[in-house]
């Protein structure tokens, strides 16, 4: 595994976090559990959280499986975003809508648009205060490794009585560093060297390339990115239908369907541009775990996965179909 410093922190951590958004909600306690601990025994040290994950469970899971590992893993929670309202039939329904899914994949569509979503809160000093406490215990544990301001404003980034909360949570040793996670510009005016902001927490993918913008302004942060996977369907349907782009990737390297070589690249991009920080990725399958860990090793060119990604921006040069066979039907193109 990897590792990259963490000033902040004092330590070398996993170049790769484990992402827990999904943790509680489209995945369960058991299953949750099951995929934490694959991960940590591949090395994985750092486990991303917030209480507005898995509808609210998410801490709580991530709890019973790091308190008999607190002093080697790393933790991240959050503050800012609330759970939607869970009714205890909706509870009781959570477990059949999973094992739905398993057997029917193509109804999550119609289950994510039923779904509630977390919603932001105007933080406060007390907010802040009374959610780290509530963290702490769900999570099983005396302090956070890092405590992130969830979405915030930029003028809750620099309010002075959330800048005195955030103080003393540190001085209290609740938290060992505090981090903005949210928009780029929210994040990188709370980078200020007077402001107690030591990380931040950004979206980063080929068609949101917050890192490169970030990278020149905010150089004493430590970087944990996320959201590589939200651009998959955009990059399938943009090599599917530009020859030239394609072509790029294969000379690359990349092999298989258009999926296949997307995900391969996003995750060979998110990593290579944050080659100093944290990158989180979703793993509860094992498939996914492995397939992250490949890529680590892989470590393509830096300024070739630039200059793709440049071009992925750019409107489509040639819309055609490769031999007249659509992106649907997955054929093989490397």
């Amino acid at each position: 595994m990897k590792m990259v410093r963490v000033d902040s922190l004092g330590a070398n951590v996993s170049s790769i976090g484990f992402g827990c958004a999904s943790l509680g909600g489209r995945v369960g306690a058991r299953r949750g559990i099951e995929g934490l601990e694959r991960a940590y025994d591949a090395g994985i040290t750092w486990y991303d959280v917030a209480p507005s994950y898995g509808d609210g469970m998410a801490e709580s899971i991530l709890g019973q499986f790091a308190s008999m590992k607190r002093g080697r893993v790393y933790i991240c929670t959050k503050v800012g975003m609330r759970p939607p309202d869970i009714s205890a039939a909706m509870r009781i329904l959570k477990p059949i809508a999973r094992a739905s899914l398993a057997v029917f994949p193509g109804i999550r569509p119609r289950l994510s648009a039923m779904k509630s979503k977390p919603f932001k809160v105007p933080l406060s000093a007390d907010l802040i205060r009374t959610s780290i406490d509530d963290s702490l215990r769900r999570l099983r544990t005396d302090y956070v490794d890092v405590l992130a301001l969830h979405r915030p404003t930029r003028e809750e980034v620099v309010r002075e009585d959330i800048i005195r909360a955030l103080e003393r949570i540190l001085q209290d040793g609740k938290a060992r560093a505090i981090s903005i996670a949210g928009d780029n510009e929210g994040g990188i005016g709370g980078l200020h060297e007077a402001l107690p902001y030591r990380l931040i927490q950004i979206a980063n993918n080929p068609f949101e390339p917050n890192l490169q913008r970030s990278a020149e302004i905010a150089l004493r942060g430590t970087f944990v990115t996320y959201g590589s996977f939200s651009s998959l369907d955009l990059l399938v349907a943009k090599i599917g239908s530009d020859r030239e782009i394609l072509n790029a990737l294969c000379e690359m390297g990349y092999q298989g369907d258009f999926t296949e070589i997307a995900a391969a690249f996003i995750v060979d991009y998110a990593l290579a541009t944050n080659s100093a920080g944290v990158t989180l990725f979703s793993m509860f399958r094992k498939e996914h775990l492995v397939f992250n860990l490949l890529r680590l090793a892989q470590a393509p060119m830096l300024h070739q996965l630039k200059r793709l990604a440049a071009a992925f921006s750019n409107g489509p040069r040639q819309t055609e179909r490769m031999c007249g066979v659509s992106n649907d039907q997955r054929v093989k193109r490397c």
